[in-house]
């Protein structure tokens, strides 16, 4: 069963409460370069020297982004530029956000450390693939600072708000920090230090699994660092190493988001679109869009309409390249065709994920990318306009336009032990780095 547990939360002092719009930044995965030069300037305390720092040319073993990063987190804790509160604590972690076409939405949850093991006998379950070099760099992070510096985010079952009801309350008062990020969303953090409300939240996660929904690679490498200590030192149960920080939110919660990660394809040798057009042709039906004298503005609006035409039926991928004056919609024909082109590992249900049948077949298939070829090949974005752009000016080769994978299907992945492609769920709005951490004492 998952165990969870309050922790000696950190976070910036209160001297810097009204500056945490300076201070905070998204996850490490999703800064740009200019991004986190940005954060770099915005303030000397910004998180961004923990979580991404820079890196020179001289760099060497003992003088390194991650050692600098050890330094600049010792020295922050030593003149109370973060601050550990007295008792242990849980977190609540709210944020109000907008999503486009739908409006304001609002989601919460609860930041706490969850017993680390295999996947499965601890009751964590995974739903994505990962990748080696971002692991490798979160375990050298890992090992310098000692410290959760952003939570994994899973899911779990509260159909009953049972657990709901034990931290709602709280969020009536006046929270503890407020910071608005660089998109505009707000977030809010309470603290739970009450002892007989942390036990009964504590108690009530016993029976529950839970789903990895964002920061597969964070769990990934608090794993391997808890192996590494336990062949280092006498087995404490007990030890920090053994816990990562979490933000747990319901599966039901009305907030809950999932957007769609585009893939947009770069570095292809020899890459034509009529081959590739003729590699898919016993499976898809083709459909183009050219460019009129609407203007590309409208033409876009037809291309993302028509794709979301399917988005409850699956099997339609939207697809931009450069040099073309059009944009295609490509439809899968018969799903029962996907047996024989799909790997027969993979459970029939799960064969019909729109991130399985682009994984699988359109790009494997298509472009010859499969798992052991293509990481540096693929990048991703949630934003539509951003992935039909890049294509269009050349910065990729191709940009691949899907819909969402939902909730239950992500679910239902997890449970069958099945891990979809990497970046299959794009969960949003991320949360920021900076306003609770887990620092091992």
């Amino acid at each position: 069963m998952a165990l969870i547990k309050a922790f000696p939360v950190v976070k910036y002092g209160r001297r810097l409460t009204n500056e945490l719009e300076k201070l905070i930044t998204p996850p490490y995965d999703v800064i740009s370069p200019q991004e986190q030069q940005a954060f770099y300037e915005s303030h000397p305390f910004n998180m961004i020297r923990l979580v991404l720092g820079n890196q020179y040319p001289d760099d060497h073993e003992l003088n390194n982004k991650h050692t600098r990063a050890a330094s600049t987190l010792d020295e922050w804790m030593q003149k109370g530029v973060l601050t550990r509160h007295d008792k242990p604590a849980l977190a609540i972690y709210q944020m109000d956000f907008e999503q486009p076409g739908v409006g304001v939405k609002r989601l919460d949850g609860i930041v706490a450390v969850v017993k680390v093991d295999d996947y499965g006998r601890g009751k964590v379950l995974p739903h994505e693939k990962t990748y080696l070099g971002p692991k490798k760099d979160q375990l050298d992070l890992l090992r310098a600072c000692k410290s959760n510096l952003t939570p994994v985010h899973s899911l779990f079952d509260d159909d009953d708000d049972r657990i709901y009801n034990l931290y709602s309350p709280f969020m009536e008062n006046e929270p503890d920090q407020v910071a608005t990020d660089s998109n505009k969303n707000v977030h809010r953090t309470w603290l739970i230090d009450d002892e007989k409300i942390i036990d009964a939240i504590t108690e009530a996660f016993d029976s529950k699994s839970l789903f990895i929904a964002d920061g597969h690679h964070r769990y990934e490498t608090a794993l391997a660092y808890k192996r590494e200590q336990e062949a280092l030192n006498s087995y404490d149960p007990e030890a920090p190493y053994n816990y990562v920080m979490m933000y747990l939110t319901a599966l039901s919660h009305p907030g809950l988001t999932i957007l769609p990660a585009h893939r947009m394809v770069k570095g292809l040798s020899n890459f034509e679109i009529s081959k590739f057009f003729t590699q898919l042709d016993p499976y898809f039906d083709f459909t183009e869009i050219p460019f009129s004298e609407c203007g590309l503005t409208a033409d876009t609006e037809r291309f993302i309409s028509g794709l979301a035409d399917y988005s409850d039926v699956g099997g339609c991928f939207g697809l931009a390249c450069h040099g073309q004056n059009r944009f295609w919609l490509l439809k899968l024909r018969d799903f029962g065709a996907l047996s024989r082109v799909v790997d027969s590992s993979i459970p029939v249900a799960l064969q019909r994920l729109d991130v399985t049948i682009l994984s699988e077949v359109i790009l494997n298939l298509g472009l010859g990318l499969d798992k052991g070829n293509s990481e540096g090949k693929i990048e991703y974005t949630p934003i539509i306009s951003e992935a039909i752009e890049r294509a269009l000016r050349g910065e990729v080769q191709a940009s691949f336009i899907l819909n969402p994978t939902r909730v239950d299907q992500m679910r239902e992945a997890a449970e069958k032990g099945f891990k979809l492609p990497q970046k299959s769920t794009y969960f949003y709005p991320k949360l920021s780095s900076g306003l609770v951490l887990n620092v091992f004492q």
